[in-house]
């Protein structure tokens, strides 16, 4: 008797239907949980990457630019120690970039989020680069003033021991002083003209120079 076969196939059909429903969505969510996996560890290289930026953006924001020569000196040092840093940082970023771009292509399906990590990552690199540019260019400006304002220093010192010379009243007495006295004015001359080269000349360009790069300190260095 085939009472009740169509039933039964029917049943059949439909727990076969179900139970390939049933192994296709645990396929699709192993599939999508691998692929947050995936994503959660991508966030968090871009949130470590971040942190470091954000940290050093901080930090180049001081507005400490030295008040001595020696101050400069190490503050350029340290600045050159972030560059080849920041240059570190820039290889990592780059590499984060590839692999989020990567997920995307591959169809990721938190593919948006990671667009907009992807994006927010390299703005805060392009800023990170704009300040590091600005506070190295403050610094070789700050080191260009203070040595501007040694060099005058040198000078002014120069100058006046040089006054107390040429003020002197002696012109000589007779023919042997007037000589040696005529003799010593020759040389010093000749130091007058070599310090002009020296001294003068280089301290001109170097005031050209910092009122060329619109030195924050312009005014005072023309006085």
């Amino acid at each position: 008797s085939n009472l009740g076969v169509p039933e039964i196939e029917q049943r059949l059909q439909a727990l076969e239907q179900n139970w390939h429903d049933l192994k296709r969505m645990a396929t699709l969510r192993g599939n999508k949980l691998e692929e947050s996996l995936v994503f959660q560890q991508f966030l968090a290289k871009v949130e470590e990457e971040e942190a470091w930026i954000s940290e050093k953006h901080q930090l180049l924001s001081i507005e400490d630019y030295g008040d001595t020569m020696a101050a400069v000196q190490g503050l350029l040092k340290k600045h050159d120690a972030f560059e080849a840093d920041f240059a570190v940082h820039r290889e990592r970023c780059a590499d984060i970039i590839n692999a989020g771009q990567q997920l995307v292509a591959e169809g990721n399906h938190h593919s948006d989020g990671i667009q907009q990590r992807l994006q927010q990552l390299s703005t805060r690199l392009d800023a990170l680069d704009g300040s590091a540019r600005r506070r190295k260019g403050k610094l070789l400006d700050n080191s260009a003033y203070l040595q501007f304002m040694w060099k005058a220093d040198v000078v002014e010192s120069w100058i006046a021991d040089k006054e107390v010379q040429v003020r002197s009243d002696d012109y000589g007495r007779d023919l042997s002083s007037v000589s040696t006295l005529l003799t010593k004015q020759e040389t010093f001359d000749a130091g007058l003209a070599a310090f002009e080269q020296e001294g003068i000349q280089s301290i001109t360009q170097l005031k050209d120079q910092l009122t060329a790069s619109n030195h924050n300190q312009t005014s005072a260095i023309s006085k």
